[in-house]
């Protein structure tokens, strides 16, 4: 944790502008990037679809570079090289190279994290970057890799305070990554993101889901496939999903279309590309017997996906869930109820983490028969029964930390 140590206690200034990131690029020559970028962005989605473009990207020849956000263990693993994390010796090196330069121009730890990721890309002279946008579109300090493609997954409730209560004032703000020219990629015509574009783009730049691309597919208990996808000349039928879920449907989709945007795709390198897609905590099982599944849905819209999924192709699984004070983690709690009559509460190791007496007395407000608080998540990977850890990726990279810690000799 080299850059988030540093970052420790810092009090810079933090509001929304491109122009300490912009000037901080200026200044150490990176305006123009030596390599191909793709940014995706959206409410959900956004980062397994960033796994599957970078796997397609990566099993069609290309060297890649790939920004992630945030991370679940290690901080290395925002900055990853075909698909591996950096090595921490990579990180100390170039957090002391940047140092000044994050202090001259008072960066914010996350556009710290994305100049690193600009020069650690050039340094390795990779062919493409998979840029996830961090929050909104508009002020993202991911703009500055000058995408080629641009990818919005969907529009959805999270972040209000930051980009606005309203559903179309946060269209307007995820939009804000369009650049004229460039290929917009959207998950679907639903409303407000597609008339948005409509409004803020050129019509001639769109690709949309349901209107230019199609795809469908199918769940079970073991696995996803897109059981057939249209674009052009591309056509897949019966593809196997590494990751789980009926939206990952959607989000192999967008990946998909942005990297067959600009590539030339294989469809048997392709089938291949999405079959060996992983990205960690993401219906992630990590036990099969007792079934203990990790997902970072932290948002209502997520978690209501999650749980509708897995009552239909799982069944009843008791959720193990925490909450960051500044999300609307009430509302996210509610929906848990239809899993299961008991919940697992605990408070992480976070100066966002919501309080555990705070999480226990809404649990059991919204009738859970059963609320029993865990003093640590150290605790659960010893719980003998299904369950579903949600409601933050710092909640999944703590239980992620412990499990490998137990599986070490």
């Amino acid at each position: 944790m080299i850059l988030y140590e540093l970052y420790r206690g810092r009090d810079y200034r933090i509001f929304p502008t491109l122009e300490r990131i912009q000037k901080a690029v200026e200044h150490i020559g990176l305006e123009r990037l030596p390599y191909v970028s793709f940014q995706v962005g959206g409410t959900n989605g956004k980062g397994s679809t960033c796994a599957f473009l970078e796997s397609i990207l990566r099993y069609h020849g290309y060297k890649t570079g790939w920004f992630v956000s945030p991370h679940l263990v290690e901080e290395e693993e925002r900055w990853r090289i075909n698909g591996q994390k950096m090595p921490s010796a990579k990180l100390e090196y170039y957090v002391k190279e940047l140092k000044s330069v994050f202090e001259r121009f008072e960066l914010t730890y996350f556009e710290a994290c994305t100049l690193i990721a600009l020069e650690y890309f050039k340094d390795e002279r990779v062919d493409v970057a998979v840029f996830e946008v961090g929050m909104g579109g508009r002020w993202d300090a991911t703009k500055v890799c000058n995408p080629s493609v641009c990818v919005i997954t969907n529009v959805e409730r999270d972040h209000t305070k930051w980009l606005g209560a309203d559903v179309e004032s946060r269209a307007i703000e995820k939009l804000g990554i369009y650049r004229k020219g460039v290929p917009l990629i959207l998950g679907s015509m639903k409303f407000p993101l597609y008339t948005k574009a409509l409004e803020m783009c050129d019509e001639k730049d769109l690709v949309v889901g349901g209107l230019d691309f199609f795809s469908y597919g199918k769940v079970s208990r073991e696995k996803t496939v897109i059981q057939e996808y249209l674009w052009r000349d591309i056509h897949l039928e019966d593809a196997v999903l590494g990751l789980w879920g009926r939206w990952q449907i959607g989000n192999a989709s967008l990946a998909i279309t942005a990297a067959g945007s600009l590539l030339k795709l294989n469809t048997d390198t392709l089938k291949e590309a999405l079959r060996q897609t992983y990205w960690e905590g993401r219906m992630e099982i990590v036990r099969k017997a007792p079934l203990l599944i990790l997902d970072g849905a932290h948002n209502t819209d997520s978690i209501k996906k999650v749980v509708r999924e897995v009552k239909k192709y799982i069944g009843n699984m008791t959720p193990v869930f925490t909450g960051l004070k500044d999300k609307e983690w009430k509302e996210s709690m509610y929906f848990l109820r239809e899993l299961s009559e008991r919940i697992y509460v605990v408070q992480i190791n976070h100066h966002r983490g919501e309080k555990l007496e705070h999480l226990e007395k809404h649990a059991k407000n919204l009738g859970f028969r059963e609320v029993i608080p865990l003093l640590s998540s150290d605790e659960v990977h010893c719980i003998e029964e299904d369950l579903l850890v949600i409601g933050s990726l710092y909640l999944v990279g703590e239980v992620k930390s412990t499990l490998e810690k137990a599986r070490k000799p």
